[in-house]
């Protein structure tokens, strides 16, 4: 059995090196990863460029679409109602955001500063499902999530939000066919919430105004092949949604175990080196841990694999990576995505 642990974030470019505290990896994880054999894979899908991560796990479990469909899956594995609808029709996810206009460029930021309460995110949705209506879908919540299921099917190109954090969203607007129809809802949408009470309160007390829907991962639920994973654990829908999915089928035998670990990638999109390189003090603690589970339990092996924004980099950890100081990388050439090639 081989664990696998994921990492989006994880892979810097040299600018950004430079800007990182020294001494960000504990020793610890350092020796891992220094001693650990390593094997590079390019991840460079347009539609997932500065989140590699997302690439890697939809190959694993080969999902299909390009971009691959995702809302669909989380909105199954959340449980919305009426759940089977994602397997018949069109399902997309449309995130409210905060766009800030900066020089030459517009840039796409969650709203968390604050997080939108119960009663506002109610009252935005109310606004937003009414402007969906009248363009020909409907919009439905569930788990803090919204979806949109359009009447027909859209064929559009998106990009999914956590590629475009912290971007610039002139280039990655959704494309296609129905480009002009989602531009039209999103135009009418931005104009009832510039007038909407939610909007004006926080713009009062200074906080992020929600003046913005994020479109992506549209396309209906399937049956996927099998993946490697026996167990998957995280919080992500989208992640356990392509698990059920998986599981719905018949094949072989898995063993494999797959941790998302997401801990890292807040940090390195906001570009905040500081709360990044805290974040692996809990990545060092975490792989602690399941070594130390793997004591008594089943794991034959563990891997890293190590994300940024266009590849990742697997390191096959070993408990006794201290005793093989002969086979040994700096840690600069570990974790610089312009060397891993």
């Amino acid at each position: 059995m081989t664990h696998v642990v994921l990492v989006g974030g994880a892979l810097i470019f040299e600018s950004e090196w430079n800007q990182v505290p020294p001494g960000f990896v504990p020793d610890r994880l350092a020796r891992h990863l220094t001693r650990a054999p390593r094997r590079w894979q390019a991840l460079q899908a347009p539609w997932a460029d500065g989140a590699a991560h997302i690439e890697w796990l939809a190959g694993a479990f080969a999902v299909p679409g390009d971009p691959p469909a995702c809302a669909a899956y989380s909105w199954k594995a959340a449980g919305g109602p009426s759940a089977s609808d994602a397997a018949n029709r069109d399902v997309w996810f449309c995130d409210p955001v905060h766009l800030s206009l900066q020089p030459e460029r517009t840039v796409l930021a969650p709203i968390d500063s604050p997080a939108l309460s119960e009663a506002e995110n109610r009252e935005l949705f109310l606004d937003a499902a009414d402007a969906v209506r009248e363009h020909g879908g409907l919009l439905q919540q569930t788990a803090a999530r919204w979806y949109l299921f359009p009447n027909e099917p859209w064929e559009l190109r998106t990009m999914p939000l956590q590629a475009v954090l912290g971007a610039s969203v002139e280039a990655r607007l959704p494309q296609g066919a129905r480009a002009a129809h989602w531009r039209r809802l999103l135009n009418e949408v931005q104009m009832r919430w510039h007038a909407n009470p939610v909007n004006r309160r926080r713009e009062s007390r200074g906080q992020q105004a929600a003046n913005g829907l994020w479109l992506y991962g549209g396309g209906p639920w399937s049956v996927l092949q099998p993946s490697r994973f026996q167990q998957v654990h995280t919080d992500d829908t989208v992640v356990l949604g392509w698990q059920q999915a998986a599981d719905a089928s018949k094949g072989r035998a898995r063993s494999d175990s797959l941790t998302v670990w997401p801990h890292l990638f807040e940090p390195y999109w906001r570009r905040d080196w500081s709360a990044w390189a805290a974040a692996w003090t809990r990545l060092d603690l975490e792989i602690d841990a399941l070594f130390s589970t793997s004591a008594s339990g089943p794991m034959r092996s563990l891997e890293l694999v190590a994300c940024g924004r266009q590849g990742a980099a697997t390191f096959t950890l070993s408990r006794g990576a201290s005793l093989l100081p002969w086979r040994r990388r700096a840690l600069r050439d570990c974790l610089l995505e312009s060397t891993n090639h």
